[in-house]
């Protein structure tokens, strides 16, 4: 399931929990719908990012663990590259980015 959350952000259903996709939105909409996520019941949150967004997630993360969530976990950060085909035919190579969060210790 794809919906649009608060502000527009982009948020799916995954089978692992929920995703929050950063794109070129202002920072504190990822923020306000990860908290929107764990307020609705959620123990994990992924926020996902690649190319030029993925320090805008880092501090979207931060952010959180800062002001929002303290009692946040990151359970895992995977890094990795997608090939992508540009408009030109071309193909390119992206750096990506996912930051698993909890909301419970040991999960």
């Amino acid at each position: 399931m794809v919906g649009y959350g608060v502000h527009g952000v982009i948020f799916m259903a995954t089978s692992g929990g929920n995703l929050v996709r950063v794109g070129r939105k202002p920072l504190i909409n990822y923020v306000v719908a990860c908290v929107t996520l764990f307020n609705s019941g959620l123990d994990e949150v992924t926020v996902r990012a690649r190319g030029r967004t993925i320090p805008k997630a880092v501090d979207t993360v931060g952010m959180l663990k800062r002001a929002f969530l303290k009692e946040l976990i990151i359970k895992s950060v995977d890094i990795g590259s997608e090939d992508i085909r540009r408009h030109n035919g071309k193909e390119k190579s992206i750096s990506t980015i996912e930051i698993t969060l909890s909301k419970k210790p040991g999960d």
